[in-house]
């Protein structure tokens, strides 16, 4: 019998087990749309972060958090690794056609510490400064490497540098300038490394740090706005949403103005609750009429005895 040691390892690749997450997360009824993954493959460990739609109205803490055990747990049983489902991104919501979806008021269980927002891991500064580093450095060393190892004359470039470096006073305006670029770069850095870089995206309350939901902002827009359309008399919606305030214009076409305005608002800050986000966003309504405006609303169509309209023979 052949040893363990000798048996050799499987080894699953992070782009395969992204495939299979996508899959995973198209197996549950809450995914709607085009469902993209990412994964990150560490030994047996895998991390998933999964980008995808969701159905509305609906509870969306619950179904997200429905699809991340889902996806959790069907990627670990089909690859063998251990699986965490660390984000899930939220593009789009989607109403439902030909099925009623009802909507729940339970809020998924706290988590530990929730995220204030999601971070950016950074990935164009950072590669572009470590090539940068990376070329500088190893032009240097292998020029060294040639001279003492080798015996070969320094490189033409390094001597020059050299000798223009000796011959320039520090206070000349080529030193100067590159003093300020390095400066520049490095507190753009530190600025990039500080800062979030994710702005357009905000987290549901009631997960923890290492299992995240976060809802886009063209996502929470559509919300707000098919809630407020929802009102009577309006016409049409627009929404604009900031990191701090939603912004709503609506037109009304008929009814009463005051009424109307008060409803619009509760339905927009409804909306809101109903995302649940960590961060409570105010917000702004504007809302003007029609030019065909009119300020009472149709007279309800009477309703035949019987419930419903009998056609007679000829």
């Amino acid at each position: 019998m052949i040893p363990a040691a000798a048996r050799g390892t499987t080894t699953v690749s992070a782009r395969a087990v992204a495939r299979i997450a996508q899959q995973a997360a198209t197996e549950t009824p809450n995914a709607v749309g085009t469902v993209r993954g990412t994964a990150t493959v560490r030994g047996q460990r895998a991390e998933v972060s999964v980008r995808l739609g969701l159905p509305w109205p609906a509870d969306l803490g619950r179904r997200a958090g429905e699809v991340q055990r889902h996806v959790a747990s069907r990627t670990g049983e089909l690859t063998g690794l251990s699986v965490r489902v660390a984000r899930l991104r939220v593009v789009r919501l989607q109403r439902p056609t030909g099925a009623t979806v009802v909507f729940g008021t339970t809020a998924p269980a706290a988590e530990g510490r929730v995220p204030r927002r999601w971070w950016s891991a950074r990935p164009t500064p950072v590669v572009v400064a470590a090539l940068l580093g990376a070329a500088a450095a190893g032009l240097l060393t292998a020029d060294m490497a040639s001279v003492h190892l080798f015996g070969n004359a320094p490189a033409a470039w390094r001597t020059a540098l050299v000798d223009r470096l000796t011959g320039t006073s520090p206070a000349a305006g080529s030193v100067t300038a590159a003093a300020t670029a390095m400066i520049v770069a490095g507190l753009w850095l530190l600025l990039l490394a500080c800062t979030p870089g994710l702005r357009k995206r905000y987290v549901v309350a009631g997960f923890g740090a290492g299992r995240s939901i976060a809802l886009d902002r063209a996502a929470v827009a559509s919300v707000v706005r098919d809630r407020v359309l929802d009102t009577d008399g309006v016409d049409s919606v627009r929404v604009r949403v900031g990191r701090r305030r939603v912004r709503v214009r609506a037109d009304l076409a008929f009814g009463d103005r005051a009424a109307a305005r008060e409803q619009a608002g509760a339905a927009a800050r409804a909306a809101l609750a109903d995302c649940r986000l960590n961060r409570p966003l105010r917000v702004g309504l504007r809302l003007r009429t029609t030019s065909t405006w009119d300020p009472t609303p149709p007279a309800p169509e009477p309703v035949p005895a019987g419930g419903a309209e009998r056609k007679e023979s000829p």
